[in-house]
């Protein structure tokens, strides 16, 4: 399957917040995710985003550095595929050290 990745304007500027080695979290995990975009019930790595039902968005944690990659896959017909990342955030939830 073919996936092509686009990423949006705050999901640049997010980056920008990171230090070098989240980034490289960061990178490696997109990595990660365009190889195998899927929700976890179909054998994929993404969770879905948030608890209302829309599972069309989906998320990545980085645990260890306590970041979330928020994506979409939007398949079409002729069988190629877009990736678009949102955003990678700190998790609120998870004490971080500046």
């Amino acid at each position: 399957m073919t996936v092509k990745v686009r990423y949006l304007k705050e999901f640049a500027a997010d980056m920008t917040n990171f230090s070098e080695h989240e980034r490289s979290l960061i990178r490696a995990a997109t990595l990660k995710i365009r190889e195998n975009p899927f929700k976890q019930s179909e054998g994929g790595v993404g969770k879905p985003a948030c608890e209302n039902g829309n599972s069309s968005i989906l998320s990545v944690k980085i645990v260890s550095a306590a970041i979330r990659i928020v994506y979409k896959l939007i398949k079409s017909k002729d069988g190629e595929s877009a990736l678009v990342i949102f955003a990678a955030a700190v998790n609120d939830s998870t004490p971080r050290a500046l």
